[in-house]
């Protein structure tokens, strides 16, 4: 018993040692970044992420293969390749906001390189986000430009040279109908930082913006040689208040065909642009807060309006699934329709009533006088 025990703890050592040794081979930078001083920074063995999609380096990598798709006029491989860059850069300029504010108040070194990285970051990827509503709009999807130049605004501020070249293009598309044009003397300064500080990235965010810079001229240049006048938004553009009301008549004649569920999916459309629309014209609007009075008005006025044709078309769509029988999908309608409006407003008050006669309140308003 004595040797068997004996044989098979020596099995067993063997065992253990030969998985030790198997770890130990496959292991060895880990083992060895577990062997420095953790009280010594400067002992740490850094990994590079060169090769890494999530890093400067990689975005280089994808604005550089849409750069060469545009001289190309491969649209589609450089519109691929652009939304990734746009994508990646905005998940970098999150995390290095994330790391600068953690070291806020403890190490001004970190706080400032972090935060230097972030805003360059984000430059990045309101000009990749700018390159792909141009090439969106050389493709003819006007729908399509309008989201990302509007987050370019928004993100930029129109008194700087980026997001001025965003709104003219939405003057141009249709979108907005009041001109904002700057002079090169009057655009607002690029943001300093109050300590500059060296980034290791910073060659490769030069290059990518270069070459973004260089795309966009090339585009200007193919644009110009082919003649053909840019896509603007149809009068009858789903990003219109015409396109809505489209919709709207459209859902009205799917239930005169008894076309119920057409119906409703028609009208859940409208809803969704109405949102839409009234959340792009409310940046607009934030944009030129303090900046242009008559312009914010405009814009603000116009996101009442899409919210009203949203709030609208969110009530018929309740009304049809109360006719369908279906209260559980109209009241929800209902209460937001309530809260958008405001109960003494007469779309709000028609939204209550209802929210009334499906028993879902018990208490009837206005109230009766007598």
């Amino acid at each position: 018993m004595f040797l068997q025990s004996t044989h098979r703890f020596w099995q067993l050592s063997s065992a253990t040692a030969l998985l030790a040794a198997i770890a130990t081979s496959m292991l060895g930078p880990a083992t060895a970044i577990a062997q420095t001083d953790p009280t010594n920074p400067q002992t740490a063995i850094r990994v590079p992420m060169d090769n890494s999609i999530l890093s400067l380096p990689g975005i280089e990598s994808l604005i550089a293969e849409a750069t060469a798709a545009v001289s190309e006029q491969d649209y589609s491989l450089a519109i691929r390749k652009l939304q990734e860059a746009r994508e990646v850069s905005n998940q970098l300029s999150n995390f290095y906001q994330q790391l600068s504010t953690n070291f806020s108040g403890i190490d001004n070194r970190i706080f400032q390189r972090q935060r230097s990285q972030a805003l360059e970051a984000a430059q990045l990827r309101d000009t990749a986000t700018y390159q792909l509503a141009r090439l969106h709009r050389t493709q003819n999807n006007p729908e399509l430009a309008v989201p990302l130049l509007v987050q370019v605004v928004r993100s930029q501020n129109p008194t700087r040279p980026l997001g001025n070249q965003a709104y003219q293009q939405l003057y141009q598309l249709g979108f907005v109908t009041s001109e904002f044009s700057l002079d090169a003397d009057q655009f607002a300064p690029e943001p300093q930082e109050e300590e500059r500080v060296e980034s290791d990235n910073g060659n490769e965010l030069a290059e990518a913006r270069e070459d973004l810079e260089a795309s966009t001229e090339l585009l200007d240049q193919q644009e110009q040689e082919q003649g053909d006048p840019l896509a603007v938004l149809a009068s009858d553009s789903l990003l219109t208040f015409a396109g809505i009301e489209r919709l709207m008549d459209d859902a009205s004649a799917a239930i005169s065909n008894e076309d119920y569920s057409g119906a409703a999916a028609t009208l859940q459309e409208a809803r969704e642009l109405g949102n839409q629309l009234s959340n792009l014209y409310q940046d607009l609007a934030g944009a030129f807060s303090g900046l242009d009075g008559p312009i914010f008005e405009e814009q603000r006025n116009l996101a009442l309006t899409a919210a009203q044709r949203r709030d609208e078309a969110t009530y018929q769509l309740a009304l049809l699934h109360r006719s369908q029988d279906n209260p559980e999908l109209a009241i929800p309608l209902l209460v937001q329709i309530v809260e958008s409006q405001n109960p003494t407003r007469e779309l709000g008050k028609d939204a209550y009533r209802q929210l009334f006669e499906l028993g879902f309140v018990s208490d009837a308003y206005p109230r009766s006088r007598n």
